[in-house]
């Protein structure tokens, strides 16, 4: 459940200046349309249909075309699809709205369409599709004007290049996305998920003390005054993550408990699994093999067989469980696991894949075949240089030369961190 579909509706409510009342009429009370507005409550079949027949007909707004779903109707189902976690459905709604925008001369519509179509492309996995629609509609002549229109394109543009192991790339986009947004003066809110986009792909980027100064003194104050406890959490999840690499465990697991307070799966479970999959996965990294990293671990499969998921989401839950197994001594289980998520890897971001291409050449070192742990770390090394990780790639290849030169490999508590 979301909030998306909730707040679309109310603004075309009281754009077109009804009470709940006078759009739910005779078959939906008014305080149901109440808490379908604040997301309480999904709409129940035939709703969406009966609320856009509702909309659509005060006058002076556009009537459908002949045989063609009303702009309202596509728009209200786009964002009841985004809500169910339906990026397919949603995507295709959203275009449809698009187009149906396009057609009636309603620019500033069709730009929130085309953005939640280019969004659902990230929340598919599909980042070089998504880069291209949103380097389109950061060129826009709309992104020109005085509106925050371009920051938010730029922000998904650096998501998108983060996620296609394009780490510089990202970096740029999210320093001009944060440039912009402060010119703008953007809200809170909206400056939180920025900062938080920026100091993401700067922490992956291995640039830690640049990333972790831009949490001291510009993001944790605006979390504290952030009024959305979704991006706050978001926020002082992403500050946790700074926090445990560069290796400040005390601080991060200090984050990760604020960020877990704002973070609930009856909020959002698709975030709240993302933030126990991350969590298990970085404290892993950290040498955390204790009952709240495996309480993290169980969060996540539970909520992935409650609710379905990407292959990218099983595959780092089967990383985190082979990570697990590594640490607890048990290396032939975990090669079988994580020889499986690496057979697998294209699913995964190249930076992803780098991982457990290090992780299981500790593993294959440790089990004394030598040669095939030198090239995994090779591999890896290779991965996460391309993908722009340059001290991950530096750490993979010390590691390499070590099996290659019969050196004991890096084994230790943390097990390649």
């Amino acid at each position: 459940m979301g909030n998306t579909f909730g707040i679309r509706l109310g603004e075309a409510r009281r754009e077109r200046r009804l009470t709940q009342e006078e759009l739910g009429g005779d078959v939906i009370r008014a305080r149901d349309v109440s808490q379908l507005e604040k997301g309480r409550r999904e709409p129940a079949g035939g709703a969406v249909r009966f609320l856009a027949d509702r909309l659509s007909a005060v006058p002076g707004y556009p009537l459908p075309r002949p045989g063609a779903d009303s702009r309202i109707f596509l728009a209200l189902s786009a964002a009841q699809a985004w809500d169910e976690r339906d990026y397919l459905t949603a995507r295709r709604y959203s275009r449809l709205a698009a187009d149906e925008a396009l057609a009636g001369d309603e620019p500033n519509e069709w730009w929130e369409m085309a953005f939640m179509a280019a969004a659902c492309l990230g929340r598919l996995h599909d980042y070089f599709r998504c880069m291209a629609e949103a380097e389109t509609l950061a060129r826009h002549p709309l992104a020109a004007q005085d509106q925050p229109l371009r920051p938010e394109a730029e922000t998904l543009l650096a998501v998108a290049c983060r996620g296609a192991g394009r780490l510089p790339e990202a970096v740029l986009h999210a320093r001009r996305a944060l440039e912009l947004g402060l010119s703008l003066r953007l809200g809170v809110d909206q400056l939180t998920e920025v900062y938080s986009v920026l100091i993401g792909a700067l922490s992956e980027s291995g640039l830690q003390e640049e990333a972790w100064g831009h949490c001291r003194a510009l993001l944790i104050p605006l979390l504290e005054a952030a009024t959305d406890p979704q991006r706050a959490g978001k926020g002082y999840w992403e500050v946790g993550n700074v926090a445990f690499r560069r290796g400040d465990v005390a601080a991060g697991l200090r984050h990760y408990a604020k960020a877990q307070t704002l973070l609930t799966p009856d909020a959002d479970l698709e975030v709240w699994s993302a933030f126990n999959r991350t969590s298990a996965s970085i404290r892993l990294a950290a040498g955390l093999h204790d009952a709240a990293t495996h309480e993290c671990m169980v969060h996540a499969e539970t909520a992935l067989s409650v609710m379905g998921g990407t292959e990218e989401d099983e595959l780092e839950d089967l990383h985190s469980r082979g990570r697990w197994l590594q640490l607890c001594g048990d290396h032939g289980s975990a090669v079988k696991v994580l020889a499986e998520v690496y057979g697998r890897r294209a699913a995964l971001t190249p930076q992803g894949g780098a991982e457990v291409a290090l992780h299981l050449g500790l593993s294959r070192a440790a089990l004394g075949s030598r040669e095939e742990a030198a090239q995994l770390l090779e591999a890896s090394a290779a991965a996460f240089l391309a993908a722009g990780a340059l001290d991950r790639a530096g750490h993979a290849a010390r590691l390499a030369d070590q099996a290659r030169g019969g050196d004991a490999v890096g084994l230790n508590e943390r097990t390649g961190a």
